[in-house]
């Protein structure tokens, strides 16, 4: 019986015309054969001489159905369980693309095949070895085991079953390459693998023959194996599995390396097995490691890192440390530092190093070698802490000749994941990749990569979103379709690829953008996934009813849903609470006009359950990542900052503000900036971290944080070298940032008396009003986005005119302010009124002192004096003339606007 899938793709990565012959024909014929699998057929000719060889290559098809007698004897192809904690749950994060397919079918320059093949014997002279090595095709290698006859030897085993695997790597990649092959496709090339009876033969001999396998095809089997899709409930698994065992405490790196990576997908049984592995690992730290071997042990940490110990930690990291002494990153392959740079990434590990800036920036002084994938790689982990500036300022130049190129030759889908790092203004362009990328068979590869997109630019397009999201769904709904079997938790964990996405799509919980198909459907399913085995594990229950809670009706949450939250509260994580808290975050805002009597008291019941959790959570918190957290669940359900829990969350802060860095301090700000609170510690720590990190900070940071400063009428005692260095970061790198945070932060510099004229020349100037206005015709919140530019570009006008008229900026805004002030009402109390008339009746009656007076620039003053009728000296006025001068000092001083300090010269 002959395999069917002769793919072009199917060659080895040899020399000469044969390459050349791979690299004309690699991306052109993978669909039409794809499309032409029944019969015999020719490839055709390639108008080169080349790759005459592959021209009048025969291939003959097969039946499906011929394989009907071999289904019941070995099993469908296995989905393995993922444990390496790589998950996409932190949405906040901003790391959807960790753990991507996008990422885990790498492209591949067609000059590069030989690292496509992996030879587990590259010194044998065995001439059935070097064939399979060498073979182009499946048919190829089940034609050289046949060969062999009934007893193959272990090394020709292992060496097929590589190369079997190495065959499905080509075809993905040169299938990605060309965006034609998609993963189910794959699949379905890997099932006629696994279900040919030539496959049958060689699982059947190498469990018979797998003890004479040496270390490093021995953890290689278990590898390959498993990437093929064997399940290890299979004979030959279990056999290889307990060889293994046996043989384990004399691997090698390679074969640690190997097995660790093969763990990793493996589900809970996979922990036993690493823990036996881990101290093997470690040993390795005290040799003198090359880079191949420094390499290999960054794989293993990788793979087994909820495992690591905090000792063993720290001795990696010391490792780490020494090797940046030695400048080994600066000159090493760039796969290494980034594959430290993920392991150190991880929530558990973050806080307790600083190594991640300077292994970005050694990436950053060897950018121009980076591949495409390791550019996405570090634009991914970019995200996560917001440093250095350097390797930001590449990254945005390297996304803008990636799209000049793509605009001659043609669009490509993975410009998609620069989106973050391109200009405003290639909103459109982007959203026609978007578009024709929704027309794609692998458009379930792009889900978290359109969604990182659409979110930065904020598209006013609702069309667009509402295909995404029905297209999502659709696709997730199909994938799972098509999977024969699912694990436990499989179809909550494909969905929320959508349904946790869909609950981040925009900052506005007014209702802005809403798609009710998708949140019918989902919340039906969901409800549906409750009722399973899923509704008794706290964190699915958490995820499924966040999305419930924040799009069910305004009659209340679902009894059973209620229920199940209550149950499962104590054992809720910091994450879960996180989840549950954003779904109340919604409820409450989209219910805010007409909320019923039942759902409050259910939220309300669900609010004190997470508080308690919270409280629990502030007792043994390790990191700041925790802490702010669950400052921002907190504050999702409404948590008032007046109460004795946000005091303790605040003061968890103290222990951890060594571990700041720019996402932090951002997500810090932010906090206090809504609530108002005022924290010195947290603010002088802010501000200290500033000054010394001032080379890797980005304007936005900066901004956000003087708008903090600003809100909350903070002056941090080194004010004016944080001005200083905000002012050059504004001159330089404002063109990087959104029209609103311009205006927030010259009105906070403005504040402290420190706003030089080249920054207010470069916000009142036509140009930058043209750009307020393209930013407000395109952004997506309607009804809030303008308003808050206008205002905003109203209170620095102001301001501006106030502290600086020898700028002679015009005040333009007198129509605007008549028109604000008739939808705001005068503020008026009982209070207020007779305070009014006692001051009437003290100074000589109504028309000398008034009430709710406007100033020429708009301010309102709550009692102005018009007219001082005492005419006596200050010292012979007796008590209540006394205590009116008093108040006339307080009228004359600076008015506070929206408890925020003005200037109003004119009051």
């Amino acid at each position: 019986m002959r395999f069917s899938i002769a793919v072009n793709a199917m060659w080895v990565a040899g020399y000469g015309s044969r390459l050349a012959a791979a690299t004309c024909i690699g991306t052109q014929h993978v669909a039409w054969v794809l499309h032409h699998q029944s019969g015999s057929y020719c490839l055709p000719h390639i108008g080169s001489t080349s790759s005459s060889w592959l021209s009048d290559k025969k291939v003959t098809s097969f039946s499906r159905s011929a394989f009907t007698s071999f289904t019941n004897k070995i099993h469908k192809r296995h989905y393995a369980i993922g444990t390496d904690g790589d998950s996409d749950d932190d949405i906040m994060s901003d790391s959807e693309f960790e753990n991507s397919v996008f990422f885990r079918r790498k492209m591949l320059e067609k000059d590069q095949l030989d690292s496509l093949r992996v030879n587990l014997y590259p010194g044998s002279n065995d001439d059935v070895i070097k064939k399979i090595n060498e073979a182009n095709s499946v048919q190829e290698v089940f034609d050289q085991i046949e060969r062999c006859g009934d007893y193959p030897t272990a090394e020709h085993l292992s060496q097929a079953i590589v190369t079997l695997w190495d065959l499905q790597k080509v075809y993905g990649r040169y299938g990605y390459d060309c965006f034609m092959i998609t993963k189910n496709e794959i699949n379905q090339f890997l099932e006629k693998i696994l279900n040919h009876p030539m496959f049958e033969k060689l699982s059947v001999c190498l469990e018979a023959v797998c003890e004479d396998l040496n270390n490093s095809s021995l953890s290689s089997m278990l590898l390959y194996l498993s990437k093929l899709g064997v399940s290890n409930h299979s004979p030959v698994m279990q056999k290889l599995t307990l060889v293994c065992m046996d043989r384990m405490d004399g691997f090698n790196l390679t074969a640690l390396s190997r097995l660790s990576v093969y763990l990793r997908d493996q589900g809970v049984k996979a922990f036993f097995l690493q823990s036996k592995l881990l101290p093997l690992i470690a040993s390795k730290l005290d040799d003198c490691l090359d880079a191949d071997e420094f390499h290999m042990v960054s794989i293993c940490f990788n793979s087994t890192k909820r495992l690591i110990t905090r000792p063993l930690l720290k001795k990696y990291l010391v490792l780490v440390q020494k090797k940046l002494n030695e400048g080994f990153f600066e000159i090493c392959d760039p796969r290494i530092t980034l594959k430290v740079i993920k392991l150190l990434d991880y929530p558990e590990f973050s806080s307790r190093h600083k190594l991640l800036q300077p292994l970005m920036l050694c990436l950053g002084k060897n950018f121009h070698s980076l591949s495409v994938v390791q550019v996405m790689d570090l634009s991914n982990y970019f995200h996560s802490s917001r440093e250095p500036l350097d390797v930001f300022h590449k990254i945005c130049q390297y996304s803008i000749n990636m799209i000049s190129e793509a605009k001659i030759s043609g669009g490509r889908p993975d410009i998609l994941c620069l989106a973050p790092f391109t200009s405003l203004k290639m909103r459109n362009y982007f959203e026609r990749l978007i578009v024709e990328q929704l027309e794609e068979k692998d458009f379930h590869e792009y889900i978290m990569v359109i969604f990182k997109a659409l979110r930065y630019f904020k598209t006013s397009n609702p069309k667009l979103c509402d295909a995404f999201w029905i297209k999502s769904m659709k696709s997730v709904e199909e994938e799972l379709k098509s999977i024969p079997h699912h694990f436990l938790g499989m179809k909550e964990m494909t969905r929320r690829k959508v349904y946790q996405r869909y609950m981040y799509f925009n900052n506005n919980l007014g209702g802005t953008y809403r798609n009710f198909a998708l949140e019918r459907t989902m919340s039906t399913l969901l409800m549906k996934d409750l009722e399973t085995c899923c509704g008794f594990l706290p964190n699915k229950v958490a995820s499924m009813a966040a999305f419930i809670i924040g799009y069910s009706s305004r009659e209340g949450i679902p009894e059973s849903v209620y229920e199940k939250v209550i149950l499962c509260g104590p054992q809720f994580s910091i994450y879960d609470t996180m989840s549950i808290s954003r779904g109340m975050q919604i409820s409450l805002a989209l219910n805010r006009k007409n909320l019923q009597r039942k759902l409050m008291q259910q939220i309300t019941t669900i609010c004190r359950m997470l508080d308690a959790r919270t409280e629990e959570f502030l007792k043994m918190a390790k990191s700041l990542t925790e802490i702010i957290n669950l400052t921002r669940g907190y504050l999702n359900r409404r948590g008032s900052p007046r109460t004795f829990t946000f005091d303790r969350i605040i003061s968890a802060f103290s222990p951890h503000l060594d571990e700041l860095n720019s996402r932090y301090i951002k997500e810090i700000c932010l906090c206090l900036t809504t609530t108002l609170y005022l924290a010195p510690e947290i603010l002088e720590a802010v501000s200290e971290y500033i000054l010394k990190n001032k080379k890797y900070i980005l304007t936005d940071t900066m901004e956000v944080v003087l708008t903090c400063f600003y809100c909350i009428g903070y002056t941090p005692k080194n004010v004016e070298q944080l001005l200083t260095i905000c002012t050059n970061s504004f001159l330089q790198e404002n063109h990087h940032m959104r029209g609103l945070s311009i205006l927030q932060m010259c009105l906070a510099m403005n504040m402290y008396g420190y706003l030089p004229t080249e920054i207010i020349r470069s916000v009142f100037n036509l140009k930058f009003m043209d750009q307020l206005d393209e930013e407000i015709e395109n952004c997506y919140s309607k009804a809030t986005y303008p308003l808050r530019v206008r205002h905003m570009l109203m209170e620095l006008n102001r301001a501006v005119c106030l502290d600086h008229p020898e700028e002679n900026i015009p005040w333009f805004h007198e129509k605007y302010c008549e028109d604000f002030l008739e939808t705001v009402p005068v503020p008026t109390s009982v209070f207020h009124s007779e305070v009014h008339q006692a001051l009437a009746q003290l100074v000589g009656g109504p028309e000398v002192v008034r009430a709710n007076v406007h100033t020429p620039y708009y301010y309102l003053l709550g009692v102005t004096v018009v007219k001082w009728l005492w005419s006596g000296p200050r010292d012979a006025a007796g008590p209540l003339q006394h205590m009116m001068f008093i108040m006339l000092q307080v009228c004359y001083q600076r008015p506070r606007h929206n408890n925020r300090p003005v200037d109003e010269r004119k009051s």
